[in-house]
């Protein structure tokens, strides 16, 4: 599972790129609104399909204020740089859109959480319990992209999301969470030089379910033989969004449906270019850098 919704602006023109000598992408540089006492958050949106780089090509500029829906987000560890790559892009007006920051992800955790660490660990004197952790999402080819997470809430609330983190998850932990973008920004106080680092705010978290029978799944549910499920919302059903689901409902209803000809199908889809290049090993935490 990996989708992000994101609210974005432009800080510069769309530019095409050759990803091969016959496909180009177009990427456009982008800042993530910040959240209350953060940063913004530098994202590199890329755009596949011919009417979509076209689209965006024509249609958005430097300053253009953007909406991003069910992109991939990707986390390169050489350059620390996150990007977006696919989903809908759609121009927005900032004084009537919202500021959207949801990002979705599943995958497994790289370690437990060592609360004698207070890199990983730590309650404030305020009273706030603070927990980091890394989330490993597969990205294909055995591949996979690491995200830092972090859960922050109160030790007395209700919901003590970063104490479950901690506890919860160990090295190899199936995890699904929904948060947010967030980047800290810093001064080296060594060098002087400004840094920053970027983590997804853990906000709702789900562990993977743990087996507990082997052999067959059986349904839970029966139905009576010859009775019909309910008509739900007047017969209607959802079109298909997706090229690939038309390529596969459309060969049924040549068959059976007369008014359907075969030169009406949908050509397949553009094939989409995919990050493979091996991650190194996650780097050493900067000292200086906020917990």
């Amino acid at each position: 599972m990996n989708k992000a919704y994101l609210s974005v602006q432009a800080t510069e023109n769309p530019k095409e790129i050759y990803v091969d000598q016959t496909r180009t992408n177009v990427i456009i540089n982008c800042l993530v609104p910040p959240t209350a006492n953060k940063a913004p958050t530098p994202i590199t949106v890329h755009v596949y399909g011919k009417d979509d780089k076209a689209r965006v090509l024509s249609s958005i500029k430097n300053g253009s204020t953007l909406f991003i829906a069910g992109g991939k987000l990707r986390h390169d560890l050489k350059t620390r740089e996150h990007s977006v790559h696919g989903g809908s892009i759609y121009p927005v007006d900032y004084q009537t859109f919202g500021i959207v920051n949801e990002i979705i992800l599943g995958g497994r955790c790289i370690r437990g959480v060592d609360k004698t660490n207070d890199k990983e660990f730590r309650q404030t004197e305020s009273g706030f319990i603070i927990t980091n952790q890394t989330l490993s999402v597969n990205t294909g080819k055995q591949q996979a992209d690491l995200f830092n997470l972090y859960a922050i809430n109160k030790s007395d609330d209700r919901y003590n999301l970063a104490e479950l983190l901690a506890t919860m998850t160990n090295k190899g932990t199936g995890l699904t969470i929904c948060g947010r973008l967030t980047t800290d920004a810093w001064t080296d106080k060594a060098t002087g030089q400004p840094k920053s680092s970027t983590k997804v705010q853990v906000q709702n978290m789900t562990l993977a379910p743990k087996p507990t029978t082997t052999g067959e799944v059986k349904p839970s549910n029966t139905m009576t033989a010859g009775t019909k499920p309910a008509s739900l919302w007047g017969g209607q059903t959802l079109a298909n969004e997706s090229p690939h689901q038309d390529a596969m409902a459309i060969p049924k209803a040549i068959a059976s449906d007369p008014w359907i000809k075969p030169e009406e199908t949908q050509p397949a889809p553009e094939p989409v270019a995919v990050m493979n290049e091996p991650l190194p090993d996650l780097p050493n935490a900067d000292e200086n850098a906020p917990f």
